[in-house]
């Protein structure tokens, strides 16, 4: 899949755009994004009752003197976000025109350049079974250009084991962060063991679904032979126009419990198609939400 995925015109673009954890979480560095952090910097946010073991030296004593009780000051300081993309290359990712994998590889792209130009740490990592090969997070400008060769250069192959995946990555991370994941979702063991475990390991997760146009509004009728894109699998059907509606209704359900799980769950979810610009996506949708402003 290696090819130019954007250009500089794009690029210019993209930076007037900074990528933010939705959360406020404690971190003892300096960097672009605000956190909660008791005595790290000298911006004041609010107090709190004390507590054994507290550091005397952020007790306010004036406070002291007319309550009589003991506060804290608690500051804001600032953190480096350790933002980790996880993109699905699994092999029903291939399907579309254009392809699901190239994509949303291009919307991880986007979303890298971001991140490493508001000086965060970024990994990317590729998966299907398994994680397939994976950058680490690292901290540098010169990363983008490598991000980019990364992802330019992913092929599609095997099978989704998407919970399992999530789970051990989840498990083996040493620095918890913002995880985007890029994926169609489609695993037959389901998504929701796999985002809980981001969640409990205290991820910011935005889930990014992504979908082929053919796949929404499939042109089919009467006598076909549908082919399983990861499995191979093959089943004759007459697509008549009830088969048709089922079908519809069985994609809106499956999209409602989706968003409706992400919505319980505090999960930034968006659903794209293929057919939708690249760049609207980025530069209009994604703005909207809560990571990019």
């Amino acid at each position: 899949m290696s090819a130019q995925l954007f250009d500089e015109e794009f690029l210019r673009k993209l930076e007037h755009l900074s990528l933010m954890a939705r959360r406020i979480r404690p971190g003892p560095s300096r960097g672009e994004n605000l956190t909660i952090s008791r005595g790290a910097s000298l911006e004041f946010a609010d107090y709190r009752l004390y507590q054994p073991g507290d550091d005397f030296r952020y007790l306010d004593w004036n406070l002291y003197r007319r309550l009589n009780r003991l506060f804290l000051k608690v500051f804001t300081a600032e953190e480096n976000l350790t933002v980790h993309i996880l993109i699905d290359t699994s092999r029903s990712m291939a399907f579309g025109s254009p392809a699901k994998l190239w994509y949303a590889a291009r919307l991880a792209a986007a979303l890298g350049y971001l991140a490493v130009n508001n000086l965060d740490r970024v990994g990317v990592s590729a998966f299907a079974q398994g994680i397939e090969h994976s950058l680490p997070p690292v901290r540098r400008t010169s990363h983008a250009s490598t991000l980019f060769d990364y992802l330019g250069s992913l092929e599609p192959g095997g099978r989704t084991d998407f919970n399992g995946t999530l789970r051990d990555y989840a498990m083996r991370t040493a620095r918890p962060g913002m995880a985007i994941l890029l994926t169609d979702l489609f695993d037959p063991a389901g998504y929701e063991e796999g985002l809980r475990a981001l969640l409990y390991r205290r991820f910011d997760v935005m889930l990014i679904h992504v979908m082929a146009e053919q796949e929404i509004t499939p042109r089919l009728h009467g006598p076909c032979r549908l082919v399983d894109g990861e499995t191979g699998e093959e089943t004759e059907l007459d697509l008549v126009a009830a088969a048709a509606s089922d079908y519809q209704q069985e994609l809106d359900r499956f999209f409602e419990e989706v968003e409706d799980f992400c919505l319980g769950n505090a999960i930034e979810y968006l659903r794209t198609t293929t057919q939708i610009p690249f760049e609207d996506v980025v530069l209009d949708y994604l703005r909207r939400g809560v990571f990019v402003h």
